[in-house]
């Protein structure tokens, strides 16, 4: 069970008791969704965020109409069922006594009862886009993939043989991207040296591995998404800082075109890190 939040509302929400795993939208809400206005909610106390969420939409938004909006208008649009919105939303896991926060990327659909309760919005899409950091920074690095990955999976979700896995948890319907693994093929796969366990040794890997892994700083990581290099795909993790117990971490795959290849969720902290065995499953993958 997962509490879920807007990260617009935060002081108002954290205190109030929560639904579960938010609302997956029906067949008839994903059609309202294509006919929609997307409003793309800034967060308004983090104006570096907000500058990218509204370059990446600008950029690479193309499935319905869309308009910047802020919380005042949000509060306004959010009860309406024929809007849509793009926006931050933060998750804190149930079973987690720490209360640690997790931040989505999420694409919801209005709904009546979002007026007392934002848990009850329907999702058309969401990803896992950051832990919250301690200084207040949400990471925009794969901020531009992300926005055309809620895209693609609104349209996939129309596709019949898609529809059995929205019936799924939230995990099991992003595991359903697992099945491309085997498009790796061909493609080299960028993965920033922070988010790699000491364990591995990174330059004997990319000596042999060269051609198909290629560890590199953040910097390299963003010029490879903002230049949406062809064949390039990034491995990246989302994990909170420290290891206790209760603790929850995601390992991905993307393509800079917002092609999800892999997704992982991890519960054990000692794994939150790629491990050897991630890179031999990524090389099968890629060499097969």
């Amino acid at each position: 069970m997962k509490h879920i939040f807007a990260i617009l509302a935060l002081v108002a929400l954290l205190g109030q008791a929560h639904a579960a795993e938010r609302r997956v939208a029906t067949p008839d809400q994903l059609a309202a969704f294509f006919k929609s206005t997307t409003y793309v909610v800034a967060t308004n106390d983090n104006i570096i965020f907000d500058a990218f969420l509204n370059d990446a939409v600008k950029r690479f938004w193309t499935v319905t109409p869309h308009k910047l909006v802020g919380k005042a208008e949000f509060d306004a649009l959010r009860t309406d069922e024929n809007n849509s919105f793009l926006m931050v939303t933060k998750v804190v896991e149930s079973k987690d006594k720490l209360k640690r926060p997790y931040l989505y990327l999420s694409l919801l659909m209005g709904s009546k009862e979002a007026e007392s309760n934002l848990d009850l919005m329907p999702e058309v899409a969401s990803i896992p886009l950051a832990c919250e950091p301690a200084e207040g920074e949400i990471p925009t690095m794969m901020l531009n993939p992300m926005v055309i990955f809620v895209q693609k999976h609104a349209e996939n979700s129309k596709k019949t043989s898609f529809k059995d896995r929205l019936l799924a948890s939230f995990q099991q319907r992003l595991q359903a991207y697992n099945y491309n693994m085997s498009q790796l093929k061909g493609k080299t796969v960028y993965i920033c040296t922070s988010d790699v366990d000491v364990k591995v040794n990174t330059r004997d890997m990319e000596a042999k591995h060269g051609g198909v892994l290629r560890f590199v700083d953040k910097d390299e990581i963003a010029r490879v998404v903002s230049e949406k290099e062809a064949n390039a795909a990034i491995a990246f993790t989302v994990y909170p800082q420290g290891s206790e117990k209760g603790a929850y971490g995601y390992k991905m795959v993307m393509g800079t075109d917002g092609s999800l290849y892999y997704y992982y969720y991890e519960t054990k902290p000692k794994n939150f890190l790629f491990q050897m065995n991630d890179f031999d499953m990524l090389i099968s993958n890629i060499n097969s």
